[in-house]
């Protein structure tokens, strides 16, 4: 299947990121890298096509996805991340609410002894780092309560284990303890919104793409 691009520039492109797929190439599983490589390259073409991973979705996640055509634009992206120029905002369903309508989440996370999963405590543990985000209840559905997340830190599976350990685990997120049915490989957790500055130099670019229809395929 060939990936959805929601907005392109020189060197680089945003694409809408399915829920199921992981980011990075991984042997012969089927990822964001893996399709990018196949849909890129050029036919009678022998050379691989660069695919430049700026940062990374969850796999079950879905959402803008950035990735760089070359290795300059690379270079220039990871500097805009690492110097914080860049704007996320998710949408996220839970089942349960969070302590209030708009507010604050602050934990200390870390990962697990297996790296696969994090942990959150609401005081500093040894090689924990600090995790904020903030967020806003956007509305209350039949399927739950809709969320907007904008981190403000960047941590491993961040947005997930925070909301969990705050009591409003996101919709099929088993990892974190939901315990109703979503999709195989997918939760209830959007990458809605991305701005970051234009490479080539300019103005910020600001991509959004439409939040897919969660509560129709939510079994309770």
């Amino acid at each position: 299947m060939q990936l959805k691009i929601i907005h392109e520039g020189p060197g680089y492109v945003v694409i809408h990121k399915p829920a199921g797929i992981a980011t990075e190439k991984n042997f012969d599983n089927d990822t964001v890298e893996a399709r990018a490589l196949v849909q890129w390259k050029r036919p009678r073409s022998t050379k691989t096509p660069f695919v430049g991973i700026v940062h990374r979705l969850d796999r079950p996640v879905s959402g803008c996805l950035l990735l760089a055509r070359n290795k300059s634009t690379l270079r220039l992206l990871n500097q805009a991340f690492a110097d914080k120029r860049v704007m996320k905002t998710y949408v996220a369903l839970t089942n349960a609410p969070l302590p209030e309508e708009k507010g604050r989440l602050r934990h200390y996370l870390a990962r697990d002894k297996f790296g696969r999963k994090a942990i959150a405590a609401t005081r500093p543990l040894p090689k924990a780092k600090e995790s904020v985000l903030e967020y806003q209840l956007l509305q209350r559905t039949d399927g739950g309560y809709l969320y907007e997340i904008t981190p403000v830190t960047g941590r491993f599976h961040q947005i997930r284990v925070q909301l969990a350990t705050a009591g409003a685990p996101i919709v099929g997120d088993a990892t974190y303890g939901s315990e109703r049915i979503y999709l195989p490989h997918c939760i209830c957790l959007h990458a809605g919104r991305l701005v970051f500055p234009d490479p080539a130099g300019g103005e910020m670019v600001d991509v959004t793409t439409p939040l897919p229809a969660w509560p129709h395929n939510i079994a309770g």
